[in-house]
């Protein structure tokens, strides 16, 4: 089942992933989060009745690599803060992109939220969440999903 945000989140990651970080993703439908990762980002899209929220996790490994692709380092120079500002980034960019694409002026988009992924007994909460999974040349890479909450 392909879902509304859908088609527009996979545009809006590829092309953020593509021209700001130099990487590729390649999409596999819709999932209900069965992978775990190491890292989850949140921005929301508000307006007075609702809030969007577009949650993205991601892989150290992805992470990582993206970061230093950012910064134009190599992978083993990358610092935690780095990494976490990177991630924020992305999400800012993906937020911001989906946001542009959407037709409604009216929403505000916030600011990004990371956080490192503690699994508490084997279990992650956005796992109820039905997903958009992506890869990194065949490697699980990261995740999107988007959220409509009451305003």
């Amino acid at each position: 089942m392909v879902l509304e945000w859908e088609p527009v989140l996979k545009d809006v990651i590829f092309e953020v992933v593509e021209t700001m970080f130099f990487s590729v993703v390649e999409f596999q439908d819709c999932g209900q989060g069965d992978r775990s990762f190491d890292y989850e980002s949140e921005i929301e899209l508000q307006n007075h009745d609702e809030r969007m929220v577009i949650s993205l996790q991601l892989s150290e490994e992805f992470a990582r690599m993206i970061t230093a692709g950012f910064l134009g380092i190599e992978e083993y120079q990358v610092k935690d803060e780095d990494l976490l500002d990177t991630i924020k980034e992305l999400t800012n960019m993906v937020g911001g992109g989906y946001h542009a694409r959407i037709d409604n002026v009216g929403r505000q988009l916030g600011i990004p939220r990371v956080r490192k992924i503690v699994v508490p007994n084997g279990t992650n909460a956005a796992q109820a969440t039905v997903r958009l999974d992506f890869n990194f040349f065949e490697e699980p890479a990261g995740s999107a999903a988007l959220s409509y909450l009451p305003g």
